[in-house]
C-alpha cells in the first residue's frame, strides 16, 4: 500500500480539519456565537503555530526539503519558503478573526459559516504554496478563491458587498481560465506537471513535444496572467478597489495580506524554474515582470492619490505595493525569496493593523471611512490616531518601521540585480505614494474635526489586541529587522536545491 507522510502535510490537514470541525459545530451553537469564536481563534492560532514549530525542527525531523505523495508522485512540500507563508497567511487570518465578530454584528452580516469559511481559504493557501506540482497549485488556488467569493459578499444586505462579491467571482473564473489554459500548454509541451520535471525536459530539448518551445512560451505567458490578477497587477486590477471597498473590512484586510502572500509564494516558485530551466524563458519573463512591475508601481500610487475613502485609498495602495513586490521578483532567487517574504511579514503587520482602524469606522452599519471622519481624530481618540499614524507612516516607508526595512531590501537587491532604472523608479513612485497617506495623517493630526463618527468609537478588546501586535510587529521588524532576515537568509537556498 502505498504510504504518505503526514507531518509534510501538517501546515494543511490543520486548518482543514478545524473547518471540518467549525462545519459540524455551527448548527449547535448558532445561538451562542462566542465559543464558535473562540474555538475559531484558537484554532487558527494553532494554524499559525505549526509551521513556526516544523521550521524550528528542519533538520532533525523535517528534511531541508520534505517532499510527500502516493504512487511515486511528490505532490506536498515543505520547505523554508512554504512554511514562513503559511505562517503569514494564518497570522493574518488570525488577526482578521479578533477584530471580526464587533464589526459584523454592527454590519448585520455576522453569519457563523465565516469561520469554517476562513479556515478552508486557508487551507487553500497552504496547498498553494507547499508545491511545486502545477496541478495542485490549481487546486489549492481554487480551494482559497472560492470562500473569499463568499466572504466578500458576507453583509449581503449590502448591495456594495453583494457587488464586491460577483465582481470578484466572475473576474477570478476569468484568471482561473487563464491559469488552466497555461497549464495545459505546458503540460503538452514538457509532458511534466511538476516543476523539477519540466525544468529537466526544458534543458532537454529532445524531451520537449514539436512545437514545444512555442507551447511553453504561450503557456507560461498565460500562467503569468493568471497570477497577475491574483496580485492585482496593472492591467489586471480592475477588480481591487471594488471588492476591497464593497468587501466586510476584516475580509479585505485578510485578503490585502494573505491572498497576496499565497499568490507571490507561487511565482517566487515558477520563476526560479524559469531561470534554471532557460536563460531565453528567463530573460523574456524578467521583461514581461519589468513591463508590470514599472505599470503596477505608477498606476497603484497615481490614482491613489485622487481617492477621498481610506478602503480605497489602501486598495491602491495594496496594488503599488504588488509593484514593489515584482521588483523584488526580478532578483535572483536566493535574495528575492528572503526579500519578499520580510516585506510580505510586514505588510501583513501594517496593513491588517490599518484595516483593522478603519472597521472602528462605522454609521448604520456602513463603513464610515471617508478622510473628512478621520479630521480631528487626535483630539478625540489619540491613542488610535496615534496607531493609525504608525501603520501609514510604515506604509509610506519611513525609518524605523517595518515598511521601511522591506523597501529597502528590495530596493538594495535590485540595484545588486542591475536593475537601476527599476529601483529609481520605486524610489521616485515611493515618495509619489507618502502625498496620498501623508493626506489621512494631516486630517488626523492638523486638522479640526468635521463629524462626530469618532465620538461613538467603541475599541472592543479583540481590535486592542490586533493593533498591539501590529504596532510590535511593525516597531520590531523596523528596529531589529536581523531577528527575521538572518533566518529567511536561508529560504531561496532551499529552493534552489529543489529546483536542481
Amino acid at each position: 500500500m502505498p504510504t504518505f507522510n503526514w507531518w509534510v502535510a501538517l501546515p494543511t490537514l490543520v486548518p482543514a480539519a478545524y473547518g471540518l470541525l467549525l462545519l459540524v459545530f455551527t448548527p449547535a451553537l448558532r445561538h451562542d456565537r462566542r465559543w464558535l469564536w473562540g474555538f475559531a481563534v484558537a484554532g487558527m492560532m494553532v494554524t499559525a503555530t505549526v509551521p513556526l514549530i516544523m521550521l524550528g525542527r528542519i533538520g532533525s525531523v523535517v528534511d531541508f526539503a520534505a517532499t510527500a505523495g502516493v504512487a511515486g508522485q511528490e505532490m506536498v512540500r515543505t520547505d523554508r519558503l512554504a512554511l514562513w507563508i503559511d505562517f503569514i497567511c494564518a497570522l493574518a487570518g488570525v488577526m482578521a478573526l479578533l477584530f471580526m465578530p464587533r464589526y459584523l454584528e454592527r454590519a448585520k452580516g455576522y453569519f457563523p459559516e465565516v469561520f469554517p469559511l476562513l479556515f478552508f481559504s486557508v487551507a487553500g493557501m497552504t496547498i498553494m504554496v507547499g508545491t511545486d506540482n502545477l496541478l495542485m497549485i490549481f487546486i489549492g488556488l481554487e480551494i482559497l478563491s472560492i470562500p473569499l467569493y463568499v466572504l466578500s459578499a458576507l453583509t449581503r444586505d449590502k448591495s456594495a458587498s453583494v457587488e464586491a462579491g460577483f465582481k470578484y467571482f466572475i473576474l477570478g473564473a476569468f484568471s482561473t481560465a487563464f491559469l488552466v489554459y497555461g497549464i495545459a500548454l505546458v503540460l503538452g509541451a514538457t509532458g511534466h506537471l511538476d516543476l523539477g520535471g519540466i525544468v529537466a525536459s526544458v534543458r532537454s530539448a529532445s524531451a520537449m513535444a514539436p512545437y514545444g518551445k512555442a507551447m511553453l512560451l504561450v503557456g507560461s505567458g498565460l500562467l503569468m496572467v493568471g497570477f497577475a490578477f491574483k496580485v492585482a497587477a496593472v492591467p489586471f486590477h480592475f477588480w481591487v478597489p471594488d471588492v476591497y471597498t464593497g468587501a466586510p473590512t476584516p475580509v479585505t484586510g485578510f485578503m490585502a495580506a494573505a491572498t497576496k502572500a499565497a499568490a507571490f509564494a507561487v511565482l517566487i516558485r515558477l520563476v526560479g524554474s524559469a531561470a534554471e530551466a532557460s536563460p531565453e524563458l528567463s530573460q523574456r519573463g524578467l521583461a514581461v515582470l519589468a513591463v508590470l512591475a514599472a505599470a503596477t508601481m505608477i498606476v497603484g500610487n497615481l490614482v491613489a492619490l485622487v481617492q477621498t475613502r481610506v478602503k480605497r485609498l489602501l486598495a491602491y495602495s495594496s496594488i503599488a505595493h504588488a509593484g514593489y513586490l515584482l521588483l523584488a521578483l526580478m532578483t535572483p532567487i536566493a535574495v528575492s525569496a528572503s526579500s519578499i517574504v520580510f516585506y510580505l511579514l510586514s505588510y501583513t503587520f501594517m496593513t491588517v493593523g490599518a484595516f483593522a482602524v478603519v472597521s472602528l469606522f462605522q454609521q448604520d452599519g456602513e463603513d464610515a471611512d471617508s478622510i473628512v471622519n478621520f479630521k480631528g481624530l487626535v483630539q478625540r481618540r489619540p491613542a488610535l490616531a496615534w496607531t493609525m499614524g504608525l501603520f501609514l507612516v510604515s506604509l509610506i516607508g519611513i525609518p524605523p518601521t517595518g515598511g521601511f526595512t522591506g523597501k529597502y531590501v528590495v530596493f538594495l537587491a535590485a540595484l545588486d540585480a542591475g536593475h537601476g532604472r527599476l529601483a529609481a523608479l520605486m524610489a521616485l513612485t515611493a515618495v509619489v505614494g507618502a502625498a496620498y497617506y501623508l493626506r489621512v495623517i494631516i486630517a488626523m493630526f492638523f486638522e479640526e474635526p468635521e463629524t462626530d463618527v469618532s465620538d461613538g468609537i467603541t475599541v472592543p478588546a479583540g481590535t486592542v489586541v490586533v493593533l498591539a501586535a501590529a504596532v510590535a510587529g511593525t516597531v520590531i521588524l523596523g528596529v531589529y529587522p536581523s531577528l527575521v532576515l538572518e533566518p529567511l537568509s536561508r529560504v531561496g537556498t532551499g529552493l534552489l536545491a529543489a529546483i536542481r
